[in-house]
């Protein structure tokens, strides 16, 4: 099993984040507004934050934004856009944020989940850490009892030309590769989580499970037609998370 972090290359940029639409980030945006609303969560983290697309969005409905990112590259990319937020260049495998520093903080766009069960166990308690109490963790995630039953090649269409991909599950984990019309190809790898695991696993770090959901909508519970589940986490207590 790969403990590594999935590398999302420039192809991967090309490709796929060229083609996201202001209709989808306004839904995320919304959602994440709903299940962490001002004023009582203005401090946001957002991990794992990429270019800032959702940074800049929740910026601009009056959060207050961090975002934490490893590549180098999209950090510089999210700065040259302003926006309102701040950025930090970090491994989220060794961030460490401040105890009790944000409000809540977001992992969007299946962006948790890439490192070994412990790792990924390390890293929820570490942002169990940093959020105070009663403060939230949203993640959005791909959704197990989907892939179980979606597995093999499919093409990929997007604007700038078809990629082929491949997804199959080994055990807990969901396997993908992408082949490129240039020839390039990458992995990616995740862990997946069901609810029940996804409960057990928070409890571990203090933090409860309050929200299960897909669609980006609270009120739908998760389902195994659709791919994506989001779960809303809370910090429990006053005491450090783990």
């Amino acid at each position: 099993m790969r403990a590594e972090p999935n590398a999302y290359s420039r192809h991967w940029f090309e490709f796929f984040h060229a083609g996201i639409g202001e209709a989808r980030t306004t839904q995320e945006t919304t959602f994440i507004c709903a299940c962490a609303p001002l004023p009582d969560f203005r401090r946001l983290a957002d991990v794992c934050c990429g270019m800032g697309r959702h940074a800049r969005a929740l910026s601009a409905r009056g959060y207050s934004v961090t975002g934490i990112e490893r590549d180098a590259d999209a950090i510089a990319k999210a700065r040259e856009l302003g926006g309102g937020p701040s950025y930090v260049q970090a491994d989220v495998r060794n961030y460490e944020p401040d105890p009790g520093g944000f409000d809540a903080a977001i992992v969007m766009s299946q962006s948790f989940g890439y490192f070994a069960p412990a790792t990924n166990r390390d890293l929820l308690g570490r942002l169990a850490t940093g959020v105070r109490e009663s403060g939230r963790i949203i993640l959005d995630l791909w959704n197990p009892e989907f892939f179980a039953a979606h597995q093999g090649d499919r093409d990929l269409k997007t604007p700038n030309g078809v990629v082929r991909e491949n997804k199959h599950l080994e055990r807990e984990r969901l396997l993908v590769r992408l082949d490129y019309p240039n020839g390039a190809h990458e992995e990616f790898e995740w862990q997946l989580f069901s609810q029940a695991q996804m409960k057990a696993v928070a409890q571990s770090v203090g933090l409860e499970l309050v929200v299960a959901c897909t669609d980006l909508d609270a009120a739908t519970p998760p389902d195994a037609g659709k791919p994506r589940i989001q779960f809303v986490l809370e910090r429990v207590g006053n005491s450090p998370a783990f």
